[in-house]
């Protein structure tokens, strides 16, 4: 009787648990919680209505973890950021943060102040343990350009915005937080003892030579920016390895121990990534939403990653397919009104306005700029001014009075003559370039619903109907 109870009780349980799955993707369960917190942030007025799209995007993030997305280190640094944020909106009391933020710094205030502490900023280009060579090479010619242009005075924290992979700091220069020094990493410990040797040799050599004659002369004010450069680029690493990948270092200050408030970012941080005591005071249902908002939060990164690589991307489309695209559905984009392709062009007198169509006739509209460019130098702005591409009637004073013969406008003062250049489209577009925009976002959705198609045929997708039926329209049981 005790066995039997057992085995009906197991049972019991694993059809509840059943229950509860209102969908499987390639036998991955997704639990009515799940589909029920989505649910209820749609837009949707039904479940059923809702089902589709929740299926395609379970899809992209199953696919997206089958492709390692989540494993690669660009996309779990930029995850951990977002989710400290998160977790600071649910776990973080102000009062009780910063309290918490005091006491974290007091119980290490002694070894704090014991440390010679570092102030410094970082261009890092990070590479994977299993880069291949071709990939280290075009790494390190990247960082060796962006060296130069700082021996040669580029600024530093425009070229770690520009270039850096570290999305915590690249928006302010590459500063990083005060840290230790016995903190960092070999490899930037000899890169800032070289900076360090460097920066001493200096200061022994101002002191060495004050007082001397021929530095008492005073030098004009640009004869001392040179000088100021170099002292810069001295604080500046060449590139170096770690395990990471290639790194160059500014050095920015050196001291003796750190004050609360160089610490309070730091410790702020850590409270975000590894919670604190606030989590204890959440009920059930807050933890629940939380898990969820997390998982929300990480799936919808992957589904975005993937979103962008495979369909927005490259690989995605070329010019031919979308002139296909353009011909099997050309009469989609037929006009109610009439359009003109061309350009409007504004010069100074005829006799410039001769020169022009001459050079321009029978070249495309997409080179008219270049053309215009090359035949008047640099200052071209001031000479003429041309305005390109596929105008509706209505849209354009020039091209209304000019080509549609309507309306009116007045001359411009500086290039008073203006004239016209194209071609009427009197029975809607002729390529694809000319609703360009239109097609590009057909194509795409196309694009997606084959690949969609494609994935279903890889992931195999049940539906538990039964359990669907018991999510009511506002989400609950």
């Amino acid at each position: 009787m005790v066995g039997i109870l057992s085995l009906l009780l197991v049972f019991a349980l694993e059809m509840r648990a059943q229950g509860e799955v209102v969908l499987s993707i390639d036998g991955e369960p997704v639990k009515r919680s799940e589909f029920e917190y989505y649910f209820r942030k749609s837009s949707h007025r039904t479940p059923l209505s809702f089902l589709p799209s929740f299926i395609n995007y379970k899809l992209k993030v199953r696919y997206a973890h089958d492709m390692g997305i989540d494993t690669l280190s660009v996309f779990r640094r930029q995850v951990d950021w977002y989710r400290g944020k998160l977790l600071r909106t649910y776990l973080a009391d102000a009062e009780k943060e910063e309290q918490a933020a005091r006491r974290l710094y007091l119980q290490g205030e002694q070894r704090l102040q014991a440390n010679d502490w570092i102030k410094i900023a970082h261009i890092s280009k990070y590479l994977s343990q299993n880069a291949s060579r071709q990939e280290e090479m075009r790494v390190r010619q990247q960082m060796d350009s962006v060296y130069e242009a700082l021996r040669e005075g580029a600024d530093f924290a425009t070229l770690a915005r520009r270039y850096s992979d570290d999305e915590a700091c690249k928006n302010v220069g590459g500063v990083l937080p005060w840290m230790p020094v016995n903190k960092n990493m070999q490899e930037w410990i000899v890169a800032m003892l070289v900076i360090s040797v460097l920066l001493v040799l200096r200061d022994m050599a101002k002191v060495f030579f004050r007082g001397r004659s021929f530095l008492k002369a005073e030098q004009p004010a640009e004869e001392k920016n040179p000088q100021k450069e170099k002292v810069e680029r001295n604080k500046i690493s060449a590139p170096f390895y770690s395990p990471m990948g290639i790194h160059i270092v500014k050095w920015i200050d050196r001291r003796q121990g750190v004050s609360f408030e160089e610490k309070r970012e730091q410790l702020l941080n850590y409270l975000e990534k590894n919670g604190n005591c606030t989590w204890k005071e959440l009920s059930a249902e807050q933890k629940e939403e939380l898990e969820f908002r997390v998982q929300e939060l990480q799936d919808g990164l992957l589904a975005a990653y993937l979103s962008q690589k495979y369909q927005s991307g490259d690989e995605a489309w070329n010019e031919d397919d979308l002139e296909r695209f353009f011909k099997q559905h050309k009469s989609d984009y037929a006009w109610e009104l009439p359009h003109y392709r061309g350009a409007v062009i504004h010069c100074k007198d005829r006799k410039t306005a001769s020169a022009i169509k001459k050079q321009l006739k029978k070249k495309p509209v997409s080179q008219w700029k270049d053309i215009l460019h090359t035949l008047t130098g640099d200052d071209a702005s001031s000479k003429v001014r041309m305005e390109a591409g596929v105008f509706q009637i209505g849209t354009n004073r020039y091209i209304d009075k000019l080509v549609f013969k309507c309306g009116s406008f007045q001359p411009e003062p500086d290039l008073p003559y203006t004239f016209v250049m194209g071609k009427k489209l009197k029975k809607g577009p002729e390529s694809y370039e000319d609703v360009r925009e239109a097609v590009v976002k057909d194509y795409l959705t196309v694009y997606e619903d084959a690949w969609l198609k494609d994935l279903k045929r890889k992931y195999k997708v049940e539906i538990n109907q039964e359990v669907l039926k018991t999510v009511n329209n506002n989400g609950s049981n």
